[in-house]
């Protein structure tokens, strides 16, 4: 599952139909887009579509599959989080971030998908209820019972602080996928934006001793 694997020489017709559906779908809508219209973008016939995925369902279960691969891929700060050498928890989740989307720029795309249809589409909303927030809540939380088991922040309801770390990131990722449409992300602001809430996290959180 996820975006097909690359081949040599160029895309495969199969990535080709995954990257112009993203495309379509984040500018038209799930339901606004048919699979004609993703033969037409790439001049195919539709057979040629059937030939490599069911229907649009299987192609937006492919797309969310390869965005669980970018989101849950362990993190740098996994590896230190029982010692007390490094950087924070809230830092080594948060600073990644603006690289991470802008060296996957689909994922601005799939998270505007998401979006912008979970209000009117009951499987993206499923999707993102289930797959993505309570799996989302999980891992957080998870990663915050070993912190403090290991001293490195202050012993507090790790459940609410997953779901407060974890409504911020998804204002976040509003913030910078649907308000901002713009082609390019303004990286420099948005790592100072985000410098100003890991500090916040940090002094909220984090032992003065550590």
């Amino acid at each position: 599952m996820g975006r097909p694997n690359k081949q040599e020489g160029g895309k495969g017709t199969k990535e080709k139909i995954f990257d112009s559906a993203i495309e379509l779908f984040a500018n038209k809508g799930f339901k606004g887009t048919s699979v004609r219209e993703i033969a037409n973008s790439l001049g195919l016939s539709e057979g040629a579509i059937y030939r490599h995925f069911s229907g649009k369902d299987e192609i937006l279960e492919q797309v969310f599959a390869y965005a669980e691969e970018v989101l849950f891929s362990p993190l740098p700060i996994e590896e230190t989080l029982g010692t007390l050498q490094g950087q924070s928890i809230f830092r080594g989740m948060l600073e990644p971030l603006p690289d991470i989307i802008s060296s996957e720029p689909y994922m601005r795309k799939i998270t505007r998908i998401m979006f912008n249809e979970m209000n009117q589409n009951e499987k993206i909303a499923r999707y993102y209820s289930h797959e993505y927030k309570q799996k989302t809540a999980e891992y957080t939380m998870s990663l915050f019972e070993k912190c403090v088991e290991a001293g490195t922040i202050r012993r507090c309801d790790v459940k609410s602080l997953a779901l407060v770390f974890n409504s911020f990131r998804s204002e976040w990722a509003y913030q910078n996928f649907i308000v901002d449409q713009s082609e390019m992300l303004d990286l420099a602001r948005i790592k100072t934006e985000l410098n100003d809430v890991i500090t916040f996290f940090e002094k909220s959180f984090i032992k003065s001793d550590v």
